[in-house]
């Protein structure tokens, strides 16, 4: 993206040539030095810069990130924490994190998670050679190079011996600090961290990496930190070769970890020195034994130098090249600076099916404040993206009746069959037999409702849905153990490419199969109806408007009274679609006010807590004053919706109805039987509610198997009937608008 008028054009010494994104904390540019050399600058806030703590607290951050270097971590290159408005520049690392990767193209191959782990292991002996512990290792903060993972974000890393120990203790006494889903037994306990809480941290990430869920999962921190402590790790779908060295990292007891340097022995024999199932596991030096390591003067206890090297030689296969061949050998000498040589080869080729860093984003940020909520067993993983509207092809153009119609040849909407004109009445059963779908958990409900009309019309048929995330959705649908994958944002040009294999003769095409709204609520006792507008809205969960009678709000609402009390911003602080689709809505209306690039996951706004997207409704009904948004749904039944402000004569409420007034002013840019859609979130139209998303259906126009065709399209049909679609809105959802309903089942009828 471009500058804006207002960015500076310099910060350091470093020219600015585009912004990479903007959070709660500031905004990060791309820039170069004076030499030529890439970097990413982060420029707080000045809201933040003037609070006198968090300037401290920035100032540790830099500290700590500065004596951490290595082949596999993002160095911090430069820093100013005294600047009016302070800022850090690390190297610039091109390429998604490993939650975005798995997110968007489902779990890695075992041989590809082996080779993750050499990388990360690397960087944990580098983090922890300087006596410091990560306390935050998660998938967000892995992002994936060409040329191997980088290890960032060491803002809440915390020393864990000697003099500076104090200094660079970024959190207070008794605060607990990581990411619930992957912090260590001991941090729920005691909050003692060691250098054994990232080797747990670790084993979390690579079950995220191998099976695209984590180990463990609750819908609050109490459930999960229950799970951390007592219960066994959630495993299902981790490859046999993994789970030894995956289960010694993920042992309750700190002292019955490996070591980091056990570790790197471990990796340097191979995946076959894993072993199988009914294979002994292998010996990997807990944190109390001996290993071959050497201990380095004045670092914690467990904290040594491995006496051998790992050595990853590169091919042509993976997601940052292929199954890994490791050497063990002699420990190279220091070089003159006194840091080891590293170890590596020339930049491996890229898998065609793996996401492309240029193609999918350039945001190379090395901190991203990002909190990953897998859920266990359903596994509803929730892809992030900076920028999720891509229009698929520029040829003709189909469009329904009801939005802006610019037709060139797409299917009749006469073709449709398998239902009536309305859809309305019972479903056309398909043939006996089963149908499996799998993909985004946000449908969940309104498919299980779908599921069961359609089984109780059709009793010799069955259908199976498996909420497993749009990534891993599209990743079964492509290995075809899926007849169609459901996601809830349009796929990436290197998601189409990477499943078209599936589609012999055809190509995959997106067919809108349900609508998302997302409600703003708020508890404000004594206001029982509230607008606001979009700048408002920005305002608030940015934490600029702080006061429910502030003058803007007040402006929005003449003659309410409105209480002289603090906003509490309850911020789902995990990744969802709610988020993204939220974001999505401010970055597109008021892009000077929120950012040009929506976010997945928010970091908490001021003192108001940070929660799971899941608890959201319940935290808001127990926090008076406070605002946040969510689905609609019985959860948040008794809270107030605010009314937006769109520019209409009227502010719009959410409601299934005004949901599908805001689909019906967007426009189709798909072709053929491809019906993607564009929102306008920017609409004025009467009654339109703007915050909506769509969650379609994968399928092949072409190429599909006969015998499963016969059997999902019915099922489909009848998902986008009248009667079904009003069946999902009682439920919280909105409805298609009945033309798009029409044109799908049309296209339904023309698959092949």
């Amino acid at each position: 993206m471009t500058l804006r008028d207002g960015d500076p054009r310099t910060v350091g010494g470093y020219r600015l040539e585009g912004r990479l994104g903007e959070g709660g904390m500031g905004v990060v540019y791309r820039a170069r030095s004076l030499s030529g050399r890439q970097v990413a600058v982060k420029v707080i806030r000045p809201e933040l810069a003037g609070d006198p703590a968090f300037r401290q607290r920035f100032r540790r951050e830099v500290t700590a990130a500065r004596q951490v270097s290595g082949a596999f971590t993002a160095p911090v290159v430069d820093a100013d924490s005294d600047a009016e408005a302070p800022w850090l520049a690390t190297l610039f690392v091109t390429g998604p994190s490993l939650a975005e990767r798995v997110d968007a193209q489902g779990p890695l191959p075992a041989a590809e998670v082996w080779m993750l782990a050499a990388g990360l292991v690397e960087a944990l002996r580098d983090i922890h050679r300087v006596g410091l512990v990560h306390r935050d290792l998660k998938p967000g903060n892995v992002l994936l190079a060409q040329d191997g993972p980088r290890v960032i974000d060491f803002g809440i890393a915390r020393a864990v011996t000697g003099p500076g120990a104090e200094a660079t203790a970024l959190t207070g006494t008794g605060v607990m600090v990581g990411t619930p889903p992957f912090m260590a037994p001991e941090q729920f306990g005691r909050g003692e961290v060691g250098p054994a809480a990232d080797v747990f941290a670790l084993g979390s990430v690579l079950v995220h990496a191998a099976t695209g869920h984590g180990p463990f999962n609750g819908d609050s921190f109490h459930a999960v930190a229950f799970q951390v402590v007592y219960e066994d790790p959630d495993l299902t779908g981790l490859p046999p070769q993994l789970r030894p060295l995956v289960e010694s990292c993920l042992a309750k007891d700190p002292a019955g970890r490996p070591t980091v340097p056990g570790l790197l022995t471990l990796l340097a024999a191979g995946p076959s020195a894993a072993g199988g199932p009914g294979a002994p596991a292998p010996a990997v030096p807990a944190a109390g034994e001996p290993s071959d390591g050497v201990v380095e003067p004045g670092l914690p206890d467990g904290v040594v130098h491995p006496s051998t090297a790992v050595t990853v030689s590169p091919a042509a296969e993976g997601v940052f090249g292929p199954p890994p061949t490791v050497t063990a050998g002699p420990r190279p000498a220091p070089d003159a600076a006194g840091a080891p040589p590293v170890s590596g080869g020339p930049e491996p080729e890229r898998d065609a099916g793996a996401v492309d860093p240029e193609r999918e984003r350039e945001l190379g940020i090395w901190l991203r404040r990002e909190v990953e909520a897998p859920r266990r067993r359903r596994r509803i993983r929730i892809a992030v993206a900076v920028a999720v509207v891509v229009a698929l092809g520029t040829g003709g153009i189909a469009a329904w009746q009801g939005l802006r119609d610019e037709d060139k040849g797409g299917h009749s909407s006469g073709a449709a069959s398998g239902g009536s004109s309305t859809g309305a009445g019972a479903p056309a059963c398909g043939p006996d037999g089963g149908v499996k779908a799998a993909g985004a958990g946000s449908l969940k409900v309104a498919m299980d409702r779908w599921v069961a009309d359609y089984q109780a019309a059709c009793p010799g048929t069955r259908t199976d849905y498996a909420p497993t995330g749009t990534g891993a959705g599209i990743q079964q649908f492509k290995e075809g153990s899926a007849d169609f994958a459901v996601v809830d944002r349009l796929l990436t040009p290197a998601q189409t490419e990477s499943v078209a294999a599936r589609c012999p003769g055809g190509r995959p095409v997106q067919l809108p199969l349900g609508v998302l709204p997302v409600a703003v609520v708020v508890n404000l006792p004594g206001v029982d109806a509230l607008t606001l507008g979009p700048a408002t809205l920005a305002r608030i969960f940015r934490g600029q408007i702080t006061r429910w009678n502030h003058a803007e709000i007040a402006a929005s609402n003449p003659g309410r009274p409105l209480p002289d009390t603090a906003i509490q911003v309850v911020t789902p602080t995990d990744e969802s679609t709610t988020t993204l689709t939220f974001t999505q809505y401010l970055s597109t209306v008021v892009p000077t006010g929120w950012g040009s690039i929506p976010e997945s996951s928010l970091s908490a706004v001021g003192t108001g807590p940070g929660v799971s997207s899941s608890a959201v409704a319940r935290t808001v009904k127990q926090t008076a004053g406070s605002i946040s948004f969510t689905r609609p749904g019985a959860e948040a039944t008794g809270l107030t919706t605010v009314r937006i402000a769109t520019g209409a004569p009227e502010a719009v409420a959410v409601g299934a109805d005004s949901a599908a007034k805001a689909v019906a002013d967007g426009r189709v840019t798909g072709t053929g039987a491809d019906l993607t859609v564009q929102l306008n979130y920017e609409t004025k139209a009467a009654g339109a509610y703007p915050i909506v998303q769509l969650a379609y259906a994968v399928v092949c126009d072409r190429g599909n198997n006969g015998a499963a065709l016969a059997r999902y399209r019915p099922f489909l049909v009848s998902a986008v009937s009248e009667q079904e679609q009003r069946a999902a809105a009682d439920n919280g959802y909105g409805t298609l608008p009945p033309a798009l309903a029409q044109k799908v089942r049309g296209n339904l009828a023309t698959l092949g």
